[in-house]
């Protein structure tokens, strides 16, 4: 997920800082000089190399050249190293950067919550602060050894179509092409290009003849980007979710599962059913229900996000309890499938200008979807997303 900035601490930067190119200038601003931190991505699997950029902002430049240090905050922590750590930052600058990378030795049998923070135990400069702790998810990788059943059912399909979806299991890379749509305008964006990775399987449900494929983490590429958007509707909402005017039910919720902006959660997408047939198409839609509870086609994403996790405990024991709650919205909740990928996506209901017909197939060079998104409460037409899978080189035989 991309980490936004609110807009608050947007309007603080562009009104006490200066860019990058120029000097310090005396405006006038003297309130906290805080350390910004933001990146395209929140999230990484645990694999020897895997990284994550992340970029570096002060509210406003100073006269003298300055060295932050960092560290990783959490459980595991040790296993992510930081790359290009001290950031040092030149005077009349306000920027820098540093890499997230996992060692060679990690090994996880569980996904990790970790944060990034100004090193406690190192002389960083006065007065300056950090404006909030970079959260980020390292994803274990499971990387079981194929059964017989399963490599019975890639060498059939193999020998009966000339694919060969042993390419496609694994650590998959993927490259997707974004384009979302202005909420105001409702007019298409500029097409983003977004790279990373898949974990792909076999699914449970594949038989002799009809492989079935599974995305078990980051499906379709677009994990970091729907858990952006959950999040701008939710606890980054500052429209609605807070102040004199907000519905009190959101407190309440946030409050009752200690779910904040800062708190340290886990969001991690799948996908099951992704049938591959004999002549390279693939069939991936499947029926979720919108807000109102109707049907509709979708591509049916599973959805793992600990503050949910909470919020259902939280109903289970009486903590919560929306039912009997006067003036309870019903978008007061933090499940992803409220918000997220929840309206018609097999036709044009929205009679936008992003939509795309949902098509799937694969070779041996690629594997290849397109499809629409529909993010309640957010978008005002439909999101494109065009999906390439690049497989694995073959292994020679030995």
């Amino acid at each position: 997920m991309k980490k936004i900035l609110s807009f608050g601490a947007m309007a603080l930067i562009v009104a006490a800082g200066v860019s990058s190119c120029d000097g310090p200038v005396n405006n006038g601003y003297e309130g906290t000089n805080y350390i910004y931190l933001n990146s395209e991505n929140t999230s990484m699997y645990g694999v020897a190399g895997e990284s994550i950029d992340v970029d570096v902002m002060l509210t406003t430049a100073l006269d003298e050249d300055i060295d932050l240090t960092f560290a990783v905050s959490g459980e595991g922590g040790a296993s992510v190293e930081i790359s290009g750590n001290p950031v040092s930052i030149p005077a009349g600058s306000r920027e820098g950067s540093f890499s997230l990378v996992c060692g060679d030795d990690i090994a996880l049998d569980e996904n990790l919550s970790l944060s990034v923070i100004l090193d406690p135990t190192a002389s960083n400069p006065e007065g300056l602060d950090i404006n909030e702790a970079f959260q980020f998810t390292v994803i274990a990788v499971s990387n079981p050894d194929d059964t017989p059943e399963q490599e019975e059912i890639l060498g059939g399909f193999m020998e009966a179509t000339g694919i060969d979806l042993s390419g496609y299991i694994g650590l998959i890379d993927v490259t997707v092409q974004y384009t979302g749509t202005d909420p105001d305008t409702g007019e298409p964006l500029a097409v983003q290009t977004i790279t990373g990775k898949t974990e792909i399987t076999l699914s449970e449900s594949s038989q002799p003849g009809k492989p079935v494929l599974k995305m078990l983490s980051n499906p379709m590429g677009i994990q970091d980007k729907m858990y952006e958007a959950l999040r701008a509707v939710t606890v980054d909402n500052t429209d609605y979710w807070y102040g004199e005017w907000a519905s009190a039910c959101y407190g309440i919720l946030m409050e009752a599962i200690d779910w904040t902006p800062d708190s340290d959660e886990q969001f991690i997408m799948s996908l099951d059913n992704i049938a591959v047939n004999e002549d390279g198409s693939i069939n991936f839609l499947g029926e979720g229900l919108n807000q109102y509870d109707d049907p509709i086609t979708i591509v049916p994403f599973g959805y793992s996000f600990s503050a949910y996790d909470r919020e259902l405990a939280a109903i289970a024991d009486g903590t919560l309890d929306p039912e009997n709650t006067p003036d309870w919205a019903g978008d007061c909740t933090a499940n992803p499938a409220y918000h997220l990928n929840c309206d018609e996506i097999s036709e044009d209901v929205w009679e936008g200008t992003n939509w795309i017909e949902p098509a799937a197939s694969v070779s041996n060079e690629s594997m290849k979807f397109s499809f629409c998104i529909y993010r309640c409460s957010f978008d005002s037409d439909y999101t494109r997303i065009e999906v390439t899978y690049t497989p694995k080189a073959a292994v020679p035989a030995e």
